[in-house]
């Protein structure tokens, strides 16, 4: 690991765990600072460096710079909020309980909530409200989006300003009906029949179940690696939800939802990074296995390289508009992917190559 790297880390644990850096010698804060903003941990490395105090204590300029950051994040915490109040409040008002989904739901669990970064929100409406809550959510003042929402995406958008909204119909995208079979009755355990009800700063808010809160925010990072790039953020957020609710935690139920959804070669595998690099206490850790260690390498220098959205933008920017050469492109991209996730994870890539194939040919046979 290279200096600015562990350094990177020093101050990162700190944050999450409401602790002193600790961190011997000069730190390049150049550097440091360059991984927080790629991984998307920049206001809350901001948080804990601002606070140090000796000869490794950032200059009163670079901590001039860092309180702004700290102060431009809450007060995107506080646009944000604005626009969550009335838009729950609306969709109560005609029969609807919306479910907060990753953001604030997330920031709660941090020891500094107001430093944990996003910039959206995301609400969860099911299958059944979907058409409803868009309509009710885009006669909200200062509302804008583009057009009528459709069936075949798994959320739409409407947008306040620089700020938008994911109103889901599925909390997630999933790859093909057989996995969709599964995940469902999953989201509807945790979203639906044992969702939870909690307080934001005075205001009562409805979030996941806390399996599923934990389980989906495993998933939501383990989709980042397999599509945009997954930063120190999202795997951040799955170590803090695991300490937040380690004694509460149903393992057994936990289990099965990872195992069904194949997902525990994944899980362990990030597991060893959050117990030996974020120092996540391996009781809190389930199912942790030290055996991960060699894949635990190959993925950890994925996540430095490729951060948080950074993977293949400039592969799918190359994307030609015409339609033939599109989909050219497009089949591409499949086996883009493949030996992009087999360095790490090799059966994965091979089941998920099989899935993405197959559905392409689907639509190749449908449109004949």
């Amino acid at each position: 690991m290279l200096a600015a790297e562990s350094q990177y880390f020093a101050l990162l644990r700190a944050a999450l765990w409401d602790r002193p850096v600790d961190v011997d010698g000069d730190i390049d804060w150049d550097s440091v600072m360059q991984l927080a903003k790629h991984h998307a941990t920049h206001a809350l490395l901001c948080g804990v460096a601002s606070q140090m105090t000796g000869n490794n204590r950032p200059s009163d300029a670079l901590v001039g710079k860092m309180q702004v950051t700290m102060r431009n994040n809450l007060l995107l915490h506080m646009q944000l909020k604005s626009i969550l109040v009335p838009a729950v409040n609306l969709l109560r008002e005609h029969n609807i309980e919306p479910v907060l989904l990753k953001g604030f739901g997330l920031a709660m669990l941090y020891p500094n909530p107001n430093l944990r970064q996003f910039g959206d929100i995301d609400l969860f409406v099911g299958l059944d409200n979907f058409h409803e809550a868009c309509k009710l959510l885009r006669t909200l003042p200062g509302s804008y989006n583009w057009g009528e929402e459709e069936d075949s995406g798994h959320h739409y958008n409407i947008e306040f300003g620089p700020y938008p909204m994911e109103v889901h119909r599925v909390s997630a995208e999933v790859t093909g009906a057989k996995e969709a079979a599964i995940y469902l009755p999953i989201e509807h355990e945790g979203l639906v029949e044992q969702a939870r009800r909690v307080d934001l700063d005075g205001f009562d808010i409805t979030v996941p179940s806390i399996e599923f809160q934990v389980f989906f925010t495993f998933y939501h990072a383990w989709h980042h690696f397999l599509t945009s790039g997954v930063g120190w953020r999202q795997v951040s957020d799955v170590a803090v939800a695991l300490h937040a609710f380690h004694e509460q935690l149903d393992r057994d139920k936990l289990y099965r939802w990872l195992d069904s959804m194949h997902l525990m070669e994944p899980w362990q595998t990030f597991g060893w990074l959050m117990v030996n690099l974020l120092e996540l206490p391996e009781t809190e850790m389930p199912f942790y296995s030290a055996k991960k260690k060699r894949r635990a390498h190959r993925l950890f220098r994925r996540i430095m390289r490729e951060g948080n959205f950074k993977r293949n933008s400039n592969f799918k920017r190359k994307a030609p508009k015409r339609r033939v050469w599109h989909k050219v492109h497009a089949f591409i991209g499949i086996f883009v992917d493949f030996f992009y996730r087999a360095h790490v994870f090799p059966s994965v890539a091979l089941r998920e190559l099989k899935a993405a194939l197959g559905e392409a040919f689907a639509k190749v046979r449908k449109a004949k």
